[in-house]
């Protein structure tokens, strides 16, 4: 008799937990995997002085999901707060080239892979792959 009650109440209990332990249902409005991916627009202004800090170059742009970014920049003299250069430059970045100039970095799609041997025996030359834009 005990014998064959054990495995009467094993299977009772199985079936109990199978019946009776649901999950919830889960609706396609209340989950959160269809939400939209968005790109926030962030309008940016950076201030960055030469190597002797005299001048500033004012940096204004929005990130966006573009890699190319529309910089608008001011440069102005320290000591007579005077607007020295003005303009917008399309690409990749701007810095400081030296104290005089800027380096304005393109943006480049797509790159040629380069031939190590003509590298090699200098038969090509390396390509400058920025703008300089001259303060003074």
């Amino acid at each position: 008799m005990f014998k064959k009650g054990i495995p009467i109440l094993f299977l009772t209990l199985i079936s109990s937990m199978f019946f009776f332990c649901k999950t919830a249902n889960v609706d396609k409005k209340t989950t959160k995997t269809e939400s939209v991916l968005s790109f926030e627009m962030k309008e940016i202004t950076k201030e960055l002085y030469n190597q002797e800090k005299s001048m500033l170059l004012i940096l204004k742009y929005s990130t966006a999901k573009s890699p190319i970014i529309t910089f608008k920049f001011t440069v102005i003299d320290i000591e007579t707060k005077k607007e020295l250069k003005k303009g917008t430059f399309i690409g990749k970045s701007i810095d400081w080239l030296d104290n005089s100039n800027l380096k304005c970095t393109p943006h480049i799609g797509m790159v040629q892979k380069d031939d190590h041997k003509e590298l090699l025996n200098g038969k090509k030359q390396q390509q400058q792959n920025y703008t300089i834009i001259k303060i003074k």
